[in-house]
């Protein structure tokens, strides 16, 4: 039991540090961890989603998502409209800015990837995957 305990809060320690690396490389950019999770996610979904789409995406709730949202708006990564055929839908759609602040965030994440996982091979790096996969099925039952 005292190794599960052990892996419960290192789980937990190395999500703290993974967000706080992220944090300082996308400061860079002028973005914080949710506006450039909500790019490279946006970018993922072919340029345009829901906003309602993306905040579950993200798991945050819709004023958390809002919020990021103007932000990137007003800084010209994004642009928001109104659905044609559901006044209620708010879309979102990726600029060309948008698009190309994903390929920097890409580029950081490499760094990142180096500062976090550097020592890391590829075989270990598998054999984590298959544990954490593990781990969050059984998450995912909760």
């Amino acid at each position: 039991m005292n190794n599960l305990l052990t892996l419960f809060d290192l789980i937990g320690e190395l999500a703290r540090r993974r967000f706080q690396i992220a944090e300082k490389h996308y400061s860079a950019l002028r973005l914080n961890h949710t506006e450039a999770r909500l790019l490279t996610l946006l970018h993922r979904e072919d340029g345009k989603a829901s906003q309602d789409t993306l905040s579950n995406m993200l798991n945050v709730d819709r004023s958390n998502a809002g919020r990021a949202l103007k932000n990137l708006e007003a800084e010209g990564y994004i642009e928001r409209y109104q659905s044609a055929a559901d006044k209620r839908t708010n879309l979102v759609k990726i600029t060309d800015k948008g698009r190309e602040t994903v390929a920097e965030i890409e580029k950081l994440k490499e760094k990142m990837i180096q500062e976090f996982l550097g020592d890391l091979s590829e075989d270990e790096a598998g054999q984590i995957i298959n544990l954490l996969r593990k781990v969050y099925s059984n998450e995912a039952d909760l």
